[in-house]
């Protein structure tokens, strides 16, 4: 198992005056390049957020002590150089103004401008934590952690959800930031078919995905930009001015892809919003445990397919009675098959202390702090707007 975790760092936000991301950028050799004792790797993402990836470890308590462990060695090389981080899975304090210029970013950011200002926000005023797994076969089934994964990841976007806010047009969202990343471009950010073998549905997926980014094919670190309009399948059987398509363009196309769960040779969960350390841990041994051979069967047997429900969850999140519902027995399954992946009683208070504070209660994180309220419109196209 992995972790990835991201967070907003720089001065503290003061009323009323919009704060810039340019310190964490001006102090990234400090922070990035000292190796950390756990192994992880830190990287600065496009708006100034800090992103941990922990080193791959063999158990979810074990991934958990390691990230841990890490992000307390950032956080000291953050306050030494005078800064600090906080957890937000959606930065209002500041417009969404992009640091990093290299070109993968700079195709990305005018991509998305091409369609709409959500993808800006995205890119620079978002944070998750994000759960990796192995895609290992067992007695389950082949696949059966992809499929899993897929069918309940609405649920645990509702259930992690710490991001409440409204957008521009009044409408309520449980996780504004799950809400931004389905409203940016749904042909790189919807779920991928799981009705087909899992490699046939993923290749669909990219052919039908627009290019954003061609890379030069003598120095990968530079390319050019594509506006919205060629998807990759259309690039391989008309060509374009430069050509046609290289396995190379291929696997960096996938790279371009952020589906809910994406297959990397392991499995990414990317739909859970930034939480404080404990609640990370919870949400690590969730994970954990659902992917495990018995809780996935329970799972995919009881459990109602929600894989369409994104926007739902993101934007209803407990107030869906499906989703409710579903996270209420997906949390009663988690509870009995916990002590297959940790029996740390520190790990598992967390657990327990979140199902007592939030989940049990009908409440997620989010519903701590006062709403947000976000500058753009959140407009999805091709999704579900009602559970079913």
């Amino acid at each position: 198992m992995r972790t990835w975790s991201a967070w907003n760092a720089n001065g503290r936000c003061e009323t009323g005056a919009p704060r810039s991301a340019v310190p964490i950028w001006r102090s990234s050799s400090s922070i990035i390049e000292p190796p950390l004792s756990g192994g992880g790797r830190i990287t600065i993402e496009p708006g100034g957020q800090v992103e941990l990836s922990s080193f791959p470890t063999p158990g979810v308590s074990n991934a958990i002590d390691q990230v841990n462990a890490d992000a307390e060695e950032v956080h000291a090389r953050l306050l030494s150089l005078g800064l600090d981080f906080e957890v937000r899975a959606v930065e209002r304090c500041r417009p969404p103004e992009r640091i990093l210029r290299r070109p993968r970013y700079q195709s990305m950011e005018s991509f998305f401008d091409a369609r709409n200002p959500v993808g800006r926000w995205m890119m620079c005023n978002t944070a998750s934590l994000q759960v990796n797994v192995s895609n290992d076969p067992c007695e389950a089934g082949d696949h059966h952690r992809w499929f899993v994964l897929n069918q309940i990841a609405p649920a645990l976007v509702a259930m992690f959800a710490n991001s409440r806010g409204v957008d521009s047009t009044g409408q309520s969202w449980a996780s504004l930031r799950q809400g931004i990343w389905m409203a940016m471009d749904p042909a790189r950010t919807a779920t991928v078919r799981t009705d087909l073998p899992p490699a046939q549905a993923w290749l669909e997926y990219a052919m039908h995905a627009d290019v954003m980014h061609i890379l030069n094919p003598d120095d990968h670190t530079q390319g050019t930009s594509v506006s919205p309009g060629t998807s990759f399948a259309r690039w391989m059987a008309d060509g374009n001015e430069f050509g046609y398509p290289t396995m190379e363009d291929l696997t960096y196309h996938f790279s371009t892809l952020f589906p809910p769960v994406r297959p990397r040779g392991w499995l990414e969960l990317r739909v859970l919003d930034a939480v404080p350390s404990w609640i990370r841990t919870a949400a690590a041994l969730v994970v954990g445990t659902i992917i495990q051979p018995g809780a996935a069967s329970a799972i995919r047997h009881e459990i109602a397919d929600l894989s369409d429900l994104h926007v739902v969850a993101a934007r209803d999140g407990f107030r869906d009675p499906l989703i409710a519902r579903s996270i209420r027995e997906i949390t009663r399954i988690v509870l009995e098959n916990v002590h297959t992946v940790s029996d740390r009683s520190d790990h598992l208070a967390a657990l327990y202390e979140f199902v007592k504070r939030y989940t049990s209660q009908g409440m997620s994180p989010g519903d701590d702090g006062a709403p947000r309220v976000l500058p753009i419109c959140l407009d999805h196209i091709g999704e579900a707007s009602t559970s079913r």
